[in-house]
């Protein structure tokens, strides 16, 4: 890899992880967020919505952004949409009614469809073959790491006060100085767009990887809606604890994500989903059948193995099955599945919190994943060639 590409995957990772901000810097405060607006009708489920909220925005806009890079390039839509993540995510810090709160969420998530798509696309533009894996990868490491950091940094501050979490969105304004200078517009020829015009897309493979991105989401982020509570309930109180219990998988997907490209070297795609769905119910089993704090956190440990598996997965057989032409709407299109995902956990979670309490709730969802992985095996075993 050359400097500059150097230079280019690194500032590509930095902007990734304003992702994960989105739900990870505020997850510790949820808890005290939830007790500050008890006096809103459903303030507990509420809380969990502006936790997920920017997801559904992203999910909606992002196929948006994908055909605006597409036809208009990409770093103008970039740069616009990290100074409106800043401004957007640090509104909160202000905010005193839930329902607008919700609302400066929701255009925090228009601001994630812009970078987030825009980063894909770019990764797709600027790497090929062996490289363009090991980024899937090492753009995985990053964000687990830095959302890891997040989440220990929030709980920090949401020790000192709930709100002071929101300032930590300041991040997007000062992160456009340090990679725009590494960022250009990719070349775009006439006579490039006439050869690869007519390139193929094999639309059941990408809606399968787009099933099994929504999938992946909705089962992680159980982690931030989910566990705080479930914590909380065994009498687990502090920001700091909240914290490490959520950021431990983190930093485990960055481990995960570490091995990826070794793994997935030797296997195919439905085979890695496989091994990352078996090794988060085996986390989530942990979490619910044992209430000790260190064992929980070893289950978000192992969960987080998983996590960080299906991650660069699902990015790199986006990119591998998109034709140059649709790179940016099918980047668009696996934003959207991850974060309807996202958005939709506390929902698919709910009748099971219902019906068997937050540690039910982590066993049931440990069976759906176990279910899932051996239904995974199964296939591959039938069409092994057909869905590399």
């Amino acid at each position: 890899m050359s400097p500059r590409d150097r230079r280019r995957r690194m500032a590509l990772v930095l902007v990734s992880t304003l992702t994960v901000m989105a739900t990870m810097a505020i997850a510790p405060s949820l808890p005290a967020m939830a007790r500050a607006f008890a006096d809103t009708p459903n303030a507990e489920l509420l809380v969990k919505v502006a936790l997920t909220v920017p997801a559904i925005a992203i999910a909606v806009f992002a196929p948006l952004a994908g055909w605006v890079i597409d036809r208009f390039g990409r770093t103008a839509l970039l740069y616009g949409s990290m100074a409106l993540f800043g401004l957007a995510g640090m509104s909160g810090y202000w905010i005193d009614d839930l329902y607008l709160l919700i609302a400066s969420r929701f255009v925090l998530g228009i601001a994630i469809a812009g970078t987030m798509t825009t980063m894909q696309t770019l990764a797709g533009d600027y790497f090929s073959g062996e490289v363009r894996a090991r980024f899937a990868g090492f753009q995985s490491v990053i964000m687990s790491i830095g959302a890891m950091l997040l989440v220990g940094l929030g709980g920090i501050v949401a020790d000192l006060d709930w709100r002071a979490p929101f300032l930590l969105y300041v991040y997007g304004w000062l992160l456009i100085p340090i990679v725009a200078p590494h960022l250009d517009e990719p070349a775009r020829s006439a006579r490039d767009a006439a050869a690869l015009g007519n390139e193929p897309l094999d639309r059941r493979r990408l809606f399968t990887a787009y099933g099994l991105a929504w999938f992946s989401a909705a089962m992680f982020y159980m982690v931030a809606s989910q566990l705080p509570f479930l914590l909380h309930l065994r009498g687990i109180t502090g920001g700091l604890l909240l914290g490490i219990a959520v950021g431990l998988v983190q930093a485990m997907a960055a481990v995960g994500s570490h091995f990826h490209h070794r793994i997935k070297s030797q296997r195919s795609f439905l085979d890695v989903y496989a091994i990352a769905f078996g090794l988060m119910a085996i986390g989530y089993a942990l979490v619910s059948f044992v209430d000790s704090y260190p064992v929980v956190c070893l289950g978000s440990a192992i969960c987080g193995i998983g996590v960080g598996l299906f991650f660069p997965n699902s990015t790199l057989w986006v990119l591998t099955l998109a034709p140059p032409r649709m790179r940016g709407r099918c980047s668009g299109g696996l934003s959207a599945a991850f974060n309807l995902g996202q958005f939709t956990s506390p929902m698919v979670v709910q009748p099971a919190v219902v019906a068997l309490g937050l540690g039910g709730a982590f066993g049931a969802s440990a069976g759906a994943l176990a279910l899932a992985a051996g239904l995974l095996m199964v296939v591959q075993r039938e069409r092994p060639r057909g869905m590399r």
